[in-house]
């Protein structure tokens, strides 16, 4: 059987093939009909004002088949949006994420210590993955500590998070392409030169990472 790569977040929608299986993230929207497998979720950068009805389509589509992961939600010290409604928001997340049993994909920015409390305090249930990660490692230490996930991207390439990769437990991690051109296998091969593995090796362990958290079979 071919060992697929997976890209576990991207805002790319093209369809899967059996060399590379993406999950894309998709924004909320009520016309949208969510062909493919993705993840769904209230993005702190897009909250309404009032975000009733971005909620009820999350609650509406979230417990479709096709959607295997909660998010990208999370907190965004950054952006625009009212930090309570951020708060609000990713509790609400959270514990939708925990009553249909999928995983919750992260989006932090300067706001790790937040989050980490409120996924304490909600007592989050369900696998979580903090997408993007390119900081400190003793940051990725805390995480892993928590049980959490961690997938990496682009920012990997730069040279200057090869101490992330060398520190990272396999069984903790996945790779990810996000908003960028960069092609998947291309963060795969740097992972695996930075780390000496294999890069079937690297391939099987996180194909075996996404089976024990997705309720989802590689080639459906």
């Amino acid at each position: 059987m071919h060992v697929p790569y997976i890209d576990i977040h991207t805002h790319c929608t093209l369809e899967s093939t059996a060399h590379e299986f993406s999950l894309p993230n998709i924004i909320i929207s009520k016309n949208y009909l969510y062909p493919l497998p993705c993840s769904l979720g209230i993005h702190p950068w897009y909250i309404d004002s009032a975000p009733i009805a971005q909620l009820d389509v999350l609650h509406d589509h979230g417990r479709k088949k096709q959607i295997l992961a909660i998010g990208e939600c999370g907190l965004d010290k950054l952006c625009d949006t009212d930090w309570a409604l951020q708060v609000d928001v990713f509790k609400k997340q959270i514990a939708f994420a925990n009553l249909i049993q999928k995983p919750l994909i992260v989006h932090c920015v300067r706001a790790y210590q937040e989050c980490l409390q409120l996924l304490k305090q909600e007592q989050v249930a369900v696998p979580v993955i903090f997408h993007g990660f390119d900081k400190h490692p003793t940051l990725a230490q805390q995480i892993y500590r928590a049980g959490y996930y961690m997938s990496f991207g682009a920012a990997i390439l730069s040279a200057k998070k090869d101490d992330l990769i060398r520190q990272a437990p396999l069984d903790k991690i996945f790779l990810e392409t996000d908003d960028k051109s960069t092609k998947i296998v291309d963060i795969y091969m740097y992972f695996c030169r930075v780390r000496n593995i294999d890069l079937e090796q690297l391939k099987e362990q996180i194909v075996q990472n996404f089976t024990h958290i997705f309720n989802y079979q590689l080639g459906e």
